[in-house]
């Protein structure tokens, strides 16, 4: 089983967005920074305005073997997404907040940020039972060491993984150095940190200019078989696509 996360950067990093799914073996995708029906959205920023603002659906047009699910964030336009190939039984599905946003608030730009959610899925594969997360975590404050919000949001998601007996695999755009107490609390609740076990000296690619090169990560629980991990070498937004071919124990 194949699996790739990547934060798209809202898609405007390429205009085709053919080229984000063109390993095309790939059974589950992972998505951060997605928009949705969002021809009208402008926040008035121009990084936001170059965006592909029907990103969604550009990409479930590519996907057409692969189930769509988008967790909205954002004025129900602006989110996470993960498509699953079709022979993948979804068994139940759903969402969690992990920290409340305060989008609105703009007397304070440090800490203006919308809400942070898990999306999250048990399905079936070879007759086992998975739990898949995907997430794209909190960047504020600036910077990606620990916070008081940050650690919440780890505690949040240990929590709930606690809720699950069977094996699982976290992924996603955790805004996160790896050495932080944050990625030591999922490494501590019985996370194997990919990054960190592989020696991953970087998430980022060159469209990243600044100089903390790591905010993206899989996890993965003991029951999960890695039969390869990889940091892929595509340019197609300021982050790295994650690469894990995995079976079940």
């Amino acid at each position: 089983m194949k699996l790739i996360t990547l934060n798209i950067w809202g898609g405007r990093a390429c205009k085709d967005s053919g080229i984000f799914v063109k390993y095309s073996d790939t059974d589950i995708w992972c998505f951060q920074e997605v928009y949705k029906d969002a021809t009208n959205y402008y926040d008035g920023t121009t990084m936001k305005s170059e965006a592909n603002r029907e990103l969604f659906k550009d990409i479930e047009s590519h996907l057409k073997f692969h189930k769509s699910n988008f967790c909205q964030v954002l004025d129900g336009i602006y989110g996470i997404s993960t498509f699953l190939k079709d022979e993948i039984q979804i068994v139940s599905r759903g969402e969690l907040l992990v920290a409340k946003g305060a989008w609105e608030d703009t007397s304070d730009m440090h800490n203006r940020d919308h809400h942070r959610k898990l999306q999250w899925f048990e399905i079936m594969l070879n007759g086992k039972k998975i739990l898949l997360m995907n997430v794209h975590l909190t960047h504020r404050p600036q910077g990606k060491m620990d916070s008081e919000k940050r650690l919440n949001q780890s505690k949040i998601i240990c929590d709930f993984m606690k809720m699950f007996d069977c094996p699982k695999i976290l992924v996603g755009d955790f805004n996160l150095l790896p050495d932080t107490e944050s990625i030591n609390m999922i490494e501590n609740a019985g996370m194997r940190n990919l990054v960190k076990e592989y020696d991953i000296k970087s998430t980022r690619t060159e469209l990243y200019g600044k100089p903390l090169q790591f905010a993206d990560y899989i996890f993965v629980s003991k029951e999960i078989e890695v039969v390869d991990f990889k940091v892929l070498p595509d340019v197609v937004s300021d982050h790295s696509p994650l690469f894990l071919e995995f079976e079940v124990k």
